[in-house]
């Protein structure tokens, strides 16, 4: 327990420098989520290597970086919390973390004390508040855990009460970022849960992005002009059982950086340039259809072909086609696990389509996202 408040004392002094500086580099990393040591192993191996290389392009910036772990650092097997927690402090730089439904004790019944006492003693609380570069960062525990397979999404009116002390402290901040596992938009009724209103009524006046996962997807919600969810995929693919997530996301993190107060963020492929942002997932003698890796409704896409201009790409919702030529033709799990990969068969919005007017013609592929900037690929 010691050791525990020292390193959270040295992480909290760590990070509050550096509200000196104007801006941040921060790393999402969705839900780490090892279950097996051979899991854990491909973790170290063959992902967290990129992590560290991202690291080392961040910090030659000059602006401080972290890491976030959006909960579910582990799948049930808490004795893999400190070894997890221990790779990522050799990174050298601050980790902040939150918890997941599968960071608590499954062996627990209506005791949320004893649910969440390894979680703390490795990690430390749940709920703690911390600058980066000129926002206000705050760690939320929307897990309601009653047991393993009874828990709702909510915030607690403790924590409400927290949240709404800690920004009374806190006159100097305009923007705050919330962290949690579980998002605070549905994604599926396209609006916001009742627990995270409850949130932004004890926001208000501030600009809020809420930084989450659970979801295993990659989604980014504009709920207002000043409120935006970046809801991030699991960085290990689909529970470790595919090479990508049901989207079609392969191993990834989001990278937010702040300069000057403002915010820009994208999904970073491991292993690959940052400018890397389209993928051709379909590529035939009369069609191309592309994935967009960090998506959302302000992205815009347009194509030529052998040099002519010809217009936008038509958007369309399918399912990933990478996703599902795994599922239906290399993974060999039991029925559970296959039953599991199925059922996440259905489709998404990221993905853009156009039709070739010669057979086999060179495309030119241009994407811009929110913030201006552009992505090109070709199709010969």
């Amino acid at each position: 327990m010691r050791r525990t408040i020292l390193s959270l004392l040295l992480l909290c002094l760590a990070i509050t420098g550096y509200a000196q500086a104007d801006g941040f580099n921060l790393i999402v990393v969705g839900d780490p989520q090892p279950q097996t040591e051979e899991q854990f192993n491909r973790l170290e191996k063959d992902i967290f290597p990129h992590i560290a290389t991202i690291v080392e392009e961040y910090r030659a910036t000059g602006y401080p970086t972290a890491i976030y772990l959006t909960g579910d650092n582990v799948w049930d097997t808490l004795d893999l919390m400190p070894r997890l927690k221990g790779l990522f402090d050799t990174l050298g730089i601050p980790v902040l973390t939150v918890i997941g439904n599968h960071d608590h004790d499954r062996t627990t019944v209506g005791d949320k004390a004893a649910a969440v006492a390894r979680y703390e003693e490795v990690f430390g609380p749940r709920n703690y508040a911390t600058h980066l570069g000129k926002t206000l960062f705050l760690a939320l525990d929307n897990i309601d855990y009653t047991s393993y397979s009874d828990y709702r999404i909510a915030v607690d009116r403790k924590q409400l009460r927290w949240l709404k002390h800690t920004l009374k402290q806190s006159t100097d901040t305009e923007h705050i970022a919330i962290l949690m596992h579980a998002p605070a938009y549905n994604y599926r009724s396209d609006e916001l849960n009742d627990y995270a209103r409850k949130i932004l009524r004890r926001t208000k006046g501030y600009k809020v992005d809420f930084i989450t996962g659970h979801r295993h997807l990659n989604s980014t919600a504009d709920i207002t002009p000043e409120i935006i969810e970046h809801s991030v995929a699991q960085v290990g693919g689909n529970l470790w059982f595919a090479p990508m997530c049901p989207d079609g996301t392969p191993h990834s993190v989001l990278t937010i950086e702040e300069r000057s107060g403002e915010w820009s963020w994208r999904y970073r492929l491991l292993g690959e340039s940052a400018e890397k942002q389209i993928m051709i997932v379909e590529d035939n003698a009369d069609e191309v259809v592309i994935r967009i890796v960090g998506w959302d409704k302000k992205w815009s896409v347009e194509w030529a072909e052998n040099g002519k201009d010809m217009g936008a790409m038509e958007r369309t919702d399918m399912v990933d086609p990478d996703y599902r030529y795994y599922v239906e033709n290399e993974a060999d799990y039991n029925d559970m696990v296959m039953g599991h990969l199925r059922r996440k068969l259905i489709s998404f919005p990221h993905y853009y389509r156009l039709k070739r007017t010669t057979e086999n013609s060179e495309i030119t592929i241009t994407a811009t996202d929110r913030f201006g900037r552009k992505y090109t690929i070709k199709s010969e």
